[in-house]
């Protein structure tokens, strides 16, 4: 590839090559000795993108090595915005000047699950670099600040978290560059990278337009946390309504159930009444009955005396003690021995 083939690839006018100061041999060294490291590069991308995607929050990752004419591009960029740590870029250090040469990003559903995935983050690497990008306009930093993180505003209107970590699985160290983001951002990045770059970069009206679509990402990502909230609310009074009916449905079941004790107890005191009142009825009945049987004998007996009154004289003593003193009976011997009195007279 010329230098010409390059500037017409990439998007770069003569007049910002000039302007970067840039060597073509030494980018060429560089291109060289970076094919030579493109599937170790590859290796160290998904040895980092299969421990992302194990975090919870996380829901999707990818990954990429970047290519070797956007690493050209980027180093021409850096050098035309007067980037210092760029000046003196070459085969031997661009590896620790560049921090992207394997990106990954780490798509969440919710803004608020970077929260999650930045502690996960933290307790699995050491990040030489951690700061969150914002859209200029973003009033809502607490919490990320309250994470630790540089706040950044993104001149593109960019919003996703970045770590830097630095990896050595060759000879010579290897940074990683991990974004993590929505998938609204995503979405939106995407497309704004498509259409802005490499022939729109400057174009007012594009860049008018991406910028209404990156508010309307914004309000998407604001929308999906309202929604998940609302649905949370609406959980917690599903349950509070379920807890509410199965206590209602245990008042009501210990209710039946008193009820029911309190009509067998009314039944069995009614029994009980009805027991007792037929056992009175008996013990009367049999209180007439014996009364009346003991008379029957007892006149039996008198008229027996009175039979035998001219054949004999009973002792009216032998009969009163046989009888009883104070019994009824004595009574009726009284009147007896009287009769037999005044049948011997």
């Amino acid at each position: 590839m010329t230098l010409d083939d390059f500037l017409q690839k990439s998007n770069i006018s003569q007049a910002d090559w000039d302007q970067s100061g840039c060597d073509w041999k030494i980018l060429e060294e560089i291109s060289a000795d970076y094919r030579t490291h493109q599937d170790e590069l590859k290796d160290v991308a998904e040895f980092y993108a299969k421990i992302i995607q194990k975090i919870g929050k996380v829901h999707s990752v990818r990954w990429r090595v970047k290519d070797e004419l956007h690493l050209l591009a980027k180093i021409v960029r850096k050098r035309i915005k007067g980037k210092e740590k760029y000046e003196a870029i070459n085969k031997d250090n661009y590896f620790e000047i560049v921090t992207d040469l394997v990106g990954i990003r780490a798509l969440h559903l919710f803004k608020d699950d970077c929260t999650d995935i930045h502690h996960s983050v933290e307790a699995i690497w050491s990040p030489a670099e951690a700061l969150a990008f914002v859209r200029d306009g973003d009033t809502s930093t607490d919490t990320l600040k309250a994470l630790g993180l540089k706040i950044q505003t993104h001149p593109e209107g960019y919003r996703s978290l970045h770590y830097v970590f630095s990896a050595k699985p060759i000879n010579r160290p290897v940074n990683v560059e991990l974004q993590v983001r929505t998938i609204f951002e995503e979405g939106w990045s995407e497309i704004d990278h498509k259409i802005r770059y490499p022939n729109f970069s400057d174009n007012e009206l594009v860049k008018y337009f991406l910028t209404i679509f990156n508010r309307l990402a914004g309000s998407a990502d604001e929308m999906g946390s309202f929604v998940k909230g609302l649905v949370s609310e609406l959980d917690q009074r599903s349950d509070a309504l379920s807890k509410a009916a199965r206590e209602n449905k245990e008042t009501l079941d210990k209710m039946t159930r008193t009820l029911a004790e309190l009509e067998e107890h009314r039944d069995q005191s009614h029994r009980s009444s009805e027991t007792i009142k037929k056992l009175k009825e008996e013990l009367t009945s049999l209180k007439r009955t014996s009364s009346t049987a003991d008379n029957l004998n007892l006149l039996g007996d008198f008229l027996n005396t009175l039979a035998k009154g001219y054949n004999s004289k009973p002792s009216a003593n032998s009969l009163g003690k046989a009888l009883g003193t104070n019994s009824p009976q004595n009574r009726l011997a009284e009147i007896s021995q009287s009769a037999q009195k005044k049948l011997t007279d």
